[in-house]
């Protein structure tokens, strides 16, 4: 049996870990796919959880070898699906979920075509950005980086195939189980 392969995206702010999590407790065969990063954690993330955080030298060697679908830099520090547990977990018959950028999701678009992509969109700018500001975890000029990207993101929500509005979690985790399950029909 085949698993499925799916990607979530949206901007910084946007809710995309707790509507993964809030999913993932009422569906456990979807697996979020641990990314690789170069970045330092944030509080309360654990390595080989959140990401395997790696350092720079790991990172490029991973990339030499191979060992990404696709890797890319953001908001200066890499960033990478690991090709490996992605086939791990399609080959037991489970959802891989990738939480992924836009330039990552366009990659993994190009080399698996079979894809099924979500962008998750914030109800309004204003809500989205109270909600970046709330975190209370980046500077100023972070936040300004941030809130850019989320325009440039924002504006690619039309090459996805699936756009779900996180207003509240509950809403947008029903609308991801029947874009799941609309795919895993269509695929079957």
């Amino acid at each position: 049996m085949s698993g499925l392969l799916m990607i979530l995206s949206g901007p910084s702010g946007v809710g995309k870990d707790t509507v993964i999590d809030a999913w993932q407790e009422i569906d456990p065969d979807v697996v979020r796919v641990v990314a690789g990063t170069t970045r330092f954690p944030r509080p309360g993330e654990k390595d080989g959880v959140d990401y395997h955080f790696l350092s720079e030298e790991e990172f490029i060697q991973m990339v030499e070898d191979g060992g990404f679908l696709e890797h890319k830099e953001v908001h200066g520090k890499l960033y990478g699906t690991p090709a490996q547990s992605v086939e791990e977990l399609l080959r037991a018959g489970k959802t891989a979920l990738l939480k992924i950028d836009v330039q990552g999701a366009l990659a993994v678009m190009q080399v698996r075509p079979e894809v099924v992509s979500v962008m998750l969109v914030p109800p309004s700018w204003e809500e989205l950005e109270a909600r970046i500001r709330g975190r209370k975890t980046e500077t100023e000029d972070q936040i300004q980086v941030r809130l850019g990207n989320a325009r440039w993101e924002l504006d690619q929500a039309h090459l996805y195939q699936h756009r779900v509005v996180n207003q509240k979690v509950e809403v947008a985790v029903s609308e991801l189980m029947r874009i799941k399950e609309e795919s895993w029909q269509i695929s079957s």
